[in-house]
């Protein structure tokens, strides 16, 4: 069964899980988070970004740890949307899981092309990034 959720449902869950707080990390919300409740992908999902989704509910966004910032930045913007039209040319399509299977396909590995997290996290969500190659 799928739970359909309101944005303000959504986003009061956030400020519940906040405990007071004036933050509230991905990985903090997703220990805090109670099984029946929506995952943190799906506010990505709904509102663009774990960032934005926070900030619509009232709380500041946390910074990425320096030691981190490079994991989506290894592969630049150009790269990204190369890998995403060259996935298109030779499958027909594009979709995450799509990309994925040929990504890491075994007869044939792409290690030089960066994974669909990564290019979620740049461009915010997959058919934002999508769009671009078209």
């Amino acid at each position: 069964m799928t739970t359909l959720y309101s944005n303000e449902e959504l986003l009061n869950t956030l400020r519940r899980h906040a405990q007071g707080e004036s933050t509230l990390g991905r990985r903090t919300y997703e220990q805090r988070r109670h099984e029946h409740e929506p995952s943190a992908h799906l506010y990505t999902h709904r509102f663009g970004s774990w960032s934005e989704a926070v900030a619509a509910a009232g709380l500041t966004s946390t910074t990425q740890p320096m030691h981190l910032q490079d994991a989506t930045t290894k592969w630049g913007e150009p790269q990204m949307l190369a890998a995403l039209r060259d996935c298109r040319s030779d499958t027909g399509y594009l979709t995450v899981r799509g990309y994925e299977a040929w990504r890491l396909n075994p007869v044939h590995p792409r290690p030089n092309v960066p994974p669909a997290t990564s290019i979620r996290a740049r461009f915010g969500k997959w058919s934002a990034a999508a769009a671009q190659t078209e």
